[in-house]
């Protein structure tokens, strides 16, 4: 399914590379300890969707195996902090359609409502329902840092994200070359835009009972088609897209996933009513070398520069004025990006991430593979320009700001010749500049981040936890807050995996110990899971030690600090077009997306909650 034009699916319908183990490269890549294979050709490609309409799309270029993470470079996984609270802007924008939930990266806990941005797999890989051969399954692909350690000496505490991940991994026995890669956006999503797209989405049940169909009726064709053959299979169509007497439903989704000539049941009977579909899914190597990008030039590492943290490296040598990396970018409008609440940073930490120019109101944030780790540089080896590319819709250079819809795509360009492992560096701009000299003349933040506290708390495996009672005249510190790992309901604990999903703010209650070991009645809370058992304050009785924990609590990680530096990136001036240009303080004239037919007032909800449904 699409997310880059409102009017997708309208008009619808080799072998292993050799690799190079991660040891022959840079030293400055050792900061990721997971085992990381790079290939000398081109593992993952952009090119045009096979779902027509559909935009971009994502495609192997090289076979994966069962389980094989199919981008394994970690991606900078951008919080949103209660977006749609803080803006109206927000709600139907363009920007609306590519949130996953928080708690699917362990960042629920950043804020009463808090979503997450998922680069690369999680923004520009499209989905089918029949078709899904990725998903969010790799243990310990999140992996979520502390920040800063001392803040008072770190000018960049809060301008960078602490959540990185690389979870999608191959759901079947393996993806072929040049097969697009289809991730789950979950039933829901499609569901919710049937009438939205005038469209039919078939469920992966559906599919399956298609497919059964299909071969079962293949099986009785002869070599030649009959009358009757034609009648019958009508009559099976037929029969599916009416109602039954006592359910009031029909299957009309499993009779849009069969073919309407029956000339075609013998082909679709081979190769399935979902590949049918689509039957351009899988390209040839050669298609996606002359027409695609290559998306994995790109991988993070450990930069030298300094209070840089994170950057990006080449993955192979790449000649001067070689595309490094394409963006394709989602257009945002600065006031999408304002936090009304005083208290903490006037701005989201998405704005750091975007591109934009200081005259307009008209913002982009990237979303391919290991772009967000370039790193700012005086005298850098790349620079960023427009795409001339057939897939980038130009005709956005023609529309107000507030117009602008998705599809345009910037690239990453080799200023001089880059060898293997070498850094990748742009120039921010000399607003951004400006912006960061300043920032660092008047930093003053002394806090002490209570990720830190935290953090030392866990350490303490034999102090026993506070309840709320010992806590009244001996408190934790503030923004400290203990978690369970459970799903019960008002009833005794019992085994609870450490995962996200499980994981609740909850309340000491009661300790017992029995046998050197202490268990905790506890209350505990909704994590806003949407399909969390626990749906109010629920007492848990008998959880043990092992799962109770010290977090920080809403609102109070690095992210959230007033001080903390937000800009930016700035592209050349002559980038824009002058139809962009002019800055309007006043965003109430944004024109929002509504859908006047649909009587579901959650859009907003919908996207979240179906974007995580099968996680």
């Amino acid at each position: 399914m699409i997310r880059h034009d409102i009017q997708s699916y309208m008009a619808a319908r080799s072998g292993m590379p050799e690799i190079v183990p991660a040891p022959a490269f840079p030293k400055t890549w050792e900061d990721d300890k997971d085992e990381f294979l790079v290939s000398p050709s081109c593992s993952l490609f952009m090119a045009e969707s096979s779902i027509p309409n559909a935009g971009l799309g994502m495609f192997a270029g090289k076979d994966f195996g069962e389980k094989e993470l199919v981008d394994p470079s970690p991606q900078a996984i951008i919080p949103l902090i209660d977006i749609n609270e803080n803006t109206h802007l927000y709600s139907g924008s363009v920007l609306s359609n590519y949130p996953w939930s928080a708690w699917t990266q362990g960042a629920d806990f950043e804020s009463r409502k808090t979503d997450v941005l998922f680069p690369s797999l999680g923004m520009l890989a499209n989905s089918h329902l029949g078709l899904k051969n990725v998903d969010q399954d790799a243990k310990d692909g999140t992996k979520i840092e502390i920040g800063s350690l001392n803040r008072s000496k770190d000018f960049s505490t809060g301008s960078t994200t602490q959540y990185f991940a690389s979870t999608f991994q191959v759901t079947r026995d393996t993806i072929q070359t040049g097969e697009e890669i289809f991730v789950d956006y979950g039933i829901g999503y499609f569901h919710h835009r049937e009438k939205l797209f005038n469209m039919i989405f078939p469920t992966p049940d559906d599919y399956a009972e298609a497919d059964e169909i299909v071969r079962n009726f293949s099986n009785k064709l002869g070599e030649e088609i009959t009358e009757a053959n034609v009648k019958e299979w009508e009559q099976i169509l037929d029969d599916l897209k009416k109602e039954d007497e006592n359910t009031k439903e029909s299957k009309f989704r499993v009779a849009f996933a069969l073919p309407d000539d029956i000339n075609d049941v013998k082909l679709v009977a081979k190769i399935g009513t979902a590949r049918y579909s689509i039957p351009e899914s899988i390209r040839s190597l050669e298609w996606l070398e002359e027409n695609g990008n290559c998306l994995d030039n790109l991988r993070r590492g450990k930069s030298n520069i300094p209070f840089a943290n994170y950057g990006a490296f080449a993955t192979r040598y790449l000649k001067a004025a070689e595309v490094i990396a394409p963006m394709p970018v989602v257009p945002l409008m600065r006031g999408v990006l304002e936090i009304a609440d005083d208290e903490y940073s006037t701005s989201q930490l998405l704005l750091n991430y975007c591109f934009g120019h200081h005259d307009s109101d008209l913002l982009f944030f990237p979303y391919s593979s290991s772009v967000h780790f370039i790193n700012h540089s005086e005298n850098p080896n790349a620079f960023i320009r427009w795409s001339s590319s057939e897939l980038s819709q130009t005709d956005n250079f023609n529309k107000d700001p507030k117009d602008v819809y998705s599809g345009l795509i910037m690239e990453i360009v080799a200023i001089e010749d880059i060898e293997i492992g070498e850094e990748i560096t742009i120039s921010y701009g000399e607003d951004w500049q400006s912006a960061w000299n300043e920032h660092v003349e008047e930093w003053k933040e002394n806090s002490t981040n209570p990720k830190v506290i935290a953090e030392t708390l866990n350490q303490q495996k034999n102090v026993p936890i506070k309840t709320e009672s010992e806590q009244v005249n001996n408190p934790y510190p503030a923004c400290v807050r203990t978690a369970c790992y459970s799903r019960e309901k008002n009833e005794t604990w019992t085994t609870s995996a450490a995962e996200f999903e499980n994981e609740r703010f909850c309340s000491i209650q009661e300790r017992v110990m029995h046998n050197g070991h202490y268990y905790y009645t506890a209350k505990v809370f909704p994590n806003g899971h949407h399909r969390d058992p626990v749906e109010s304050n629920e007492v848990v009785k008998n959880i043990p030690a092992s799962a109770v924990h010290f977090v920080s609590g809403n609102y109070c990680s690095d992210l959230h600090l007033s001080s903390a530096f937000r800009h930016e990136i700035h592209v050349p001036n002559d980038m824009y077009p002058k139809k962009w240009i002019g800055r309007n303080p006043d965003h109430s004239d944004f024109e929002l997306y509504d859908d006047e037919d649909d009587d579901d007032d959650t859009y907003y909800d919908e996207i979240e909650d179906s974007s995580k449904e099968e996680l």
